[in-house]
């Protein structure tokens, strides 16, 4: 029984310097392959899109990203954006932030529930910005500087004027 305990301790001694020296060897392994890496890499892709547990699509970052997904269908855009999407839990587009690949424009985005832009910035290299709040009903409100001057506009439920200032600024198309 002695030396049967006696093996046991060797063979476990054994194992344990083998166990040291394999640790050893990844760990050195892994130290020579950080070294050599560039400590500058990055990560370039055209798309990356992050999915929820269940394998929905909720946020998109693309250069260009795809078109927006409304009511469960796709529509197309009227041009290439790269940026970054945010779907809902559905997969509808719920908003975004991107720049157009014609025209220059920065765009910030928020979509309602039902689709269609609640809230949107515009920032245009050439005139100025737009910040445009909408309600699902058509009613909102539209501040300017497009034109070279400040304007603000109010529009009604069924897209009428109610208010303008100054009152001359040609209407919302």
């Amino acid at each position: 029984m002695e030396e049967q305990m006696r093996d046991e301790v060797r063979r476990l001694r054994r194992a344990v310097r083998w166990l040291g020296a394999g640790s050893i060897g990844v760990v050195s392994l892994f130290l020579v392959a950080a070294t050599a890496l560039p400590q500058n890499e990055n990560l370039r892709v055209r798309s990356l899109t992050v999915v929820d547990e269940r394998g929905v699509e909720r946020v998109i970052i693309g250069a260009p990203v795809p078109d927006p997904v409304s009511r469960g269908s796709r529509q197309p855009r009227a041009g290439a954006i790269s940026g970054i999407i945010l779907n809902g839990p559905d997969g509808n587009e719920r908003g975004g932030y991107g720049t157009t690949d014609v025209g220059g424009e920065a765009l910030l985005t928020l979509d309602g529930a039902e689709g269609g832009e609640v809230f949107k910035v515009v920032a245009n290299p050439d005139a100025g910005a737009s910040l445009f709040v909408m309600h699902r009903n058509g009613a909102g409100a539209r501040l300017t500087t497009f034109r070279g001057s400040p304007e603000f506009e109010l529009i009604d439920a069924n897209r009428r004027r109610v208010h303008a200032i100054p009152e001359s600024m040609p209407p919302t198309r």
